[in-house]
């Protein structure tokens, strides 16, 4: 079912860039160019931020989708008191990843219900006049892609869900086509993807879904949890479509396990694209410094429950002409 929001609820706005940024091989510890200009923000650029949040599941089961984990009586004892800090730790890691001023797009991945995703915006600031985009899909656990976007200052013209016909009952994608309301009346398209999980060990599952993805996008940007690091394989299957990787301003990369850091968010711009940015991942629910390998606070880590937002960090994506 197609869904389209307006939020319009007022909280306090917490906001701050925690991240200083090393090279984005995390080798020699030097500054790549794009990271020393990524806090000085033109008034004429856009903020996009994708996240996978990581299981954000209702305490509700839905006989239809595989949720029986995340229910109140179900293994990992999804209490409403659990749920209720996931949400309010999403939120404020929005918050943190868009920093001052209001974000463009937001892009989430792993939400389960239109109820979660009205959990989550209320507790973001009003201000931001945030509409949403959230059309369900095949995922048999029952998770989707949602895309928030500023209502006043974009129009949604044109929106796609793309199934997985490479993996039954996986991830789809979202295209979408937005057009700005006001001066300089830009257009830009972006992709939002969660492709197939590495528990999936055969790489041709994902790549296969990319094929697809790629057959059915026209975008200036994709961006998603693309299960793969960008300086493999990926790159390779995604120039086969002329996407190439957006520069990147990170340590230790967009996902921990434990301290086992990969870097499986990324950003690709298509090369016909006149737009053009650099993105960082924001360090949240990290509590070590930038010069020790830091650690992330995830919800569940190997079964045991430590009530953090996600085992991925947001990425701040900034975009200018």
């Amino acid at each position: 079912m197609l869904r389209w929001i307006r939020i319009a609820l007022t909280l306090f706005v917490s906001s701050g860039l925690c991240a200083t940024v090393l090279n984005a091989s995390g080798r020699d510890g030097t500054l790549p160019p794009c990271a020393l200009s990524v806090n000085a923000i033109a008034p004429d650029s856009l903020v996009i931020i994708w996240w996978n949040v990581e299981n954000a599941f209702d305490t509700l089961d839905d006989p239809s989708t595989k949720d029986d984990d995340f229910t109140p009586q179900g293994r990992l004892q999804w209490t409403s008191k659990r749920y209720y800090r996931k949400v309010a730790q999403i939120a404020k890691g929005i918050r943190t990843a868009v920093g001052p001023g209001a974000p463009d797009f937001i892009g989430l991945c792993e939400i389960e219900s239109p109820a979660v995703m009205e959990d989550i915006v209320r507790r973001l600031p009003w201000e931001w006049s945030l509409w949403q985009y959230y059309e369900e899909g095949p995922d048999t656990r029952g998770i989707d892609i949602v895309v928030l976007y500023q209502g006043e200052r974009w129009e949604l013209v044109q929106a796609n869900l793309t199934f997985n016909a490479i993996v039954n009952g996986s991830r789809a994608a979202i295209t979408t086509v937005f057009a700005q309301r006001h001066a300089p009346w830009d257009t830009i398209s972006l992709s939002w993807w969660h492709l197939p999980s590495r528990r999936r060990s055969n790489p041709a599952f994902r790549q296969g879904s990319l094929h697809q993805f790629c057959q059915n996008t026209a975008s200036d940007f994709i961006l998603g949890d693309m299960n793969s690091d960008p300086r493999g394989p990926l790159a390779g299957w995604m120039e086969t479509f002329a996407y190439h990787h957006v520069p990147f301003c990170g340590n230790w990369g967009t996902f921990a396990f434990g301290q086992k850091w990969s870097h499986l968010d990324s950003v690709w711009k298509v090369a016909s694209s006149s737009w053009k940015g650099n993105y960082r991942a924001i360090r949240f629910n990290s509590p070590s410094d930038e010069i020790r390998l830091p650690s992330l606070k995830p919800t569940f880590y190997a079964g045991k429950y430590y009530g953090g937002a996600s085992d991925h960090l947001p990425l701040r994506f900034i975009v200018h002409k």
